[in-house]
């Protein structure tokens, strides 16, 4: 039978629950397996495991129907303190289990679908028929159902409602999430450290819990994870990038790295979007914005402009970020900033240092006497013993011969060649990279053009 409109929309909804496919559980099944059964609240109630009076509470809530649930909560308050009493019990049976999932996911539910149910949320804070003990001690409960949801639960309260959570009840969450081993999962930590990372009283002090970067940034654009993991990990990034000075301190952690695996490697397209709106906020900062350049990012995302996707506003969103790159690339893609770096005495490769660079601005070289070019001689002469410049230094020789009509004569007269003979003869290990920048920059200076030969008339290529 074909699925009708009703069940696509179905689908891309439970589609939000989906885990890995590697999970041994196929999340959306067993989800709705949860809610298909209505555990017995009579029966608890007449044990003792819950107070006279749950069971009829417990008995409106309705899965699957948010407004009556809400409608249920609004009128009788007395709801989420059953909820609690029911997620207090000790699971120490399947029964009981299934009861805690169950009352999970409906509260979850709930706050996924109407944000305005916080507010009922907040009432219980206030008149203290929520208790989040109970929540907190969930999160370490042996079932990763439980223990997963109750952490999203937790988490999602606080950043709604901060006013009612001390910085130090933070913190313990955090240690918490932070906990090696767990029974969460790996996307049950992201969603609920992302969730802490949305409030803007607690982002700071969340994002400088021990161990929390490499959380966001461990393998965030690995090819083999599961979507929903990489989008977890680009909203966590998402979120970090409205404060200023915690953007300054992602350089250190590889984030324009990160974007570019991910948008090289990624498909999926809510994964794209989120992937390109961080790209938008990132840019805004210059440290930030300089590696995006220095990346090639502009060469990413032109390619996605070439891939089918099913949402054509995205196709918008990319030219618009590439347009915005490309900005950016010309304005630091100039004569100044390799004169500032030459000055530094480290070179490191980057796009100052390409093909594209050197073509549009090897004249520049001519200022001050090749002033630059004797800063290039006296850095490959005895100015460092640092690898990376040395090889970067040579690779830039070899363009400034290649490309200007003057370039072996004033080289001759630094007496670069032999300086890169030299290096190239190296047999140092570390200095692998130096032999063969060496190498190239060599065969540059040996090549004999047209213009290196009295009154000669060919046209490139070896004599």
């Amino acid at each position: 039978m074909a699925a009708t409109e009703g069940d696509g929309a179905l689908m891309e909804k439970l589609e939000t629950y989906r885990v890995a496919e590697h999970d041994p559980f196929e999340l959306v099944e067993f989800r709705q397996k949860i809610l298909d059964v209505s555990p017995q609240w009579e029966r608890f109630e007449a044990s003792g495991a819950l107070p006279k009076g749950c069971a009829r509470s417990l008995g409106q809530v309705a899965p699957g129907h948010t407004l009556k649930t809400k409608e249920a909560i609004q009128k009788g308050p007395e709801i989420l303190e059953a909820c609690m009493l029911v997620l207090s019990m000790s699971a120490g049976d399947e029964a009981t289990l299934q009861a805690l999932q169950y009352t999970l996911t409906l509260l979850l539910d709930l706050l996924r679908e109407d944000s305005s149910c916080f507010s009922n949320f907040e009432q219980a804070f206030r008149t203290k028929k929520l208790r989040v003990d109970v929540l907190q001690q969930l999160m370490k409960h042996d079932n990763w159902y439980v223990a997963d949801k109750a952490a999203w639960l937790l988490t999602v309260l606080i950043g709604h409602a901060q006013q009612y959570f001390s910085q130090e009840f933070v913190q313990d969450v955090c240690a918490n999430l932070l906990d090696t081993p767990s029974k969460r999962t790996e996307l049950g930590n992201l969603e609920a450290i992302t969730n802490l990372l949305k409030s803007e009283r607690y982002r700071v002090f969340v994002w400088s819990r021990p161990g929390l970067p490499a959380r966001i940034f461990q393998g965030a654009g690995g090819e083999t994870q599961p979507s929903q993991i990489v989008y977890r990990r680009v909203f966590a990034i998402w979120t970090l990038s409205f404060d200023n000075e915690i953007c300054k301190s992602l350089s250190r952690y590889g984030v324009v790295s990160e974007l570019k695996l991910i948008l090289a490697s990624s498909r999926v397209e809510k994964v794209i979007r989120l992937s390109l709106t961080v790209l938008r906020n990132l840019i805004a900062i210059r440290s930030l914005c300089e590696d995006i350049v220095e990346e090639n990012m502009l060469d990413v995302v032109k390619q996605l402009e070439f891939e089918k996707w099913r949402d054509t506003e995205l196709y918008d969103s990319i030219r618009e970020v590439a347009q915005t790159i490309s900005d950016k690339v010309y304005e630091f893609s100039n004569f100044d900033r390799y004169d500032r770096e030459l000055r530094s005495g480290s070179m490191r490769w980057g796009f100052i240092h390409s093909h594209k660079f050197w073509s549009e601005n090897f004249t520049k070289f001519e200022v001050n006497n090749f002033e630059a070019l004797g800063l290039l001689a006296s850095l490959l002469m005895d100015g460092t013993t640092d690898p990376t410049t040395l090889a970067v230094v040579c690779h830039d020789v070899g363009e400034f011969v290649s490309l200007h009509p003057l370039g072996k004569r004033k080289i001759a007269a630094h007496r670069i060649k032999e300086r890169v003979m030299e290096l190239m003869a190296s047999s140092d290990p570390v200095y692998r990279e130096v032999r063969r920048e060496a190498l190239l920059c060599c065969q540059k200076i040996m090549l004999k053009r047209w213009q290196d030969i009295p009154g000669g008339n060919a046209v490139g290529g070896d004599m």
